[in-house]
């Protein structure tokens, strides 16, 4: 099988966790389609402008590029390790699993993204069962179905956060707990699909090494929408 050299450095996470009680709450107020495909982010936020639209519709291409990776995934390679040398799966030296197989890389970019979107500025902590780790790092493996409905709550935090935005709110340098303290909130949450792009395209590029063939997708020769 093809072997792969990981570029990424993002795994490490504040260790400092709140603890938010229940999930989280969605305005209820009328969404405004961001774009025409019934997949995408809805936005109704008081920074009603296009750069906070254009973040919806990225945000959910790249949540799309990982639940289609994810997805697309067979069970016999669920836990193989993308980097067997570099970046085993075992217990990381805190506690918790570090590794690099399809579950995790799933698990992290979709935990940090969840994480990210609270910033420091209000008590978080993810939903069951993945709420079962230490200082982010997972007690045990996921399944698919688990992950896949990551996806879905990661599609609703970023609803909450898009449609609460305002300028004031934007422009809050994140607290010091936060291992990117002092960037401002608006900047982090730009750069956030990035990230869920990066993991999801390793994934993607893992499995068409291994021959199998996965669904088209935006960007990709022979996607039809």
């Amino acid at each position: 099988m093809t072997r792969y050299r990981s570029t990424s450095t993002c795994y490490g996470m504040s260790a400092r966790r709140a603890v938010r009680a229940g999930p989280p709450r969605i305005a209820a107020r009328a969404w405004v389609h961001v774009s025409a495909t019934s997949a995408d982010m809805r936005y109704t936020g008081s920074v009603s402008n296009a750069f906070v639209q254009s973040m919806a519709h990225n945000f959910e291409q790249a949540l799309r590029l990982m639940e289609a990776a994810l997805t697309d995934c067979p069970d016999d390679l669920w836990q193989t390790d993308l980097w067997p040398d570099e970046a085993p799966t075992a217990p990381a030296p805190h506690g918790g699993l570090h590794g690099s197989a399809p579950w995790f890389l799933g698990y992290h970019a979709l935990n940090t993204l969840d994480y990210d979107l609270a910033g420091e500025f209000e008590p978080w902590a993810p939903p069951q069962p993945f709420d079962d780790n230490t200082y982010g790092f997972p007690n045990r493996s996921f399944t698919k179905p688990e992950l896949l409905g990551y996806v879905d709550w990661c599609r609703g935090r970023v609803r909450q956060t898009l449609d609460g935005l305002t300028e004031e709110m934007a422009a809050r340098p994140l607290p010091s707990a936060h291992r990117y303290h002092g960037m401002l909130f608006a900047v982090i949450v730009g750069s956030m699909p990035l990230h869920v792009v990066e993991h999801a395209s390793q994934i993607r590029q893992f499995l068409t090494a291994a021959g199998l063939t996965v669904q088209p997708m935006p960007g990709d020769r022979g996607y039809r929408g």
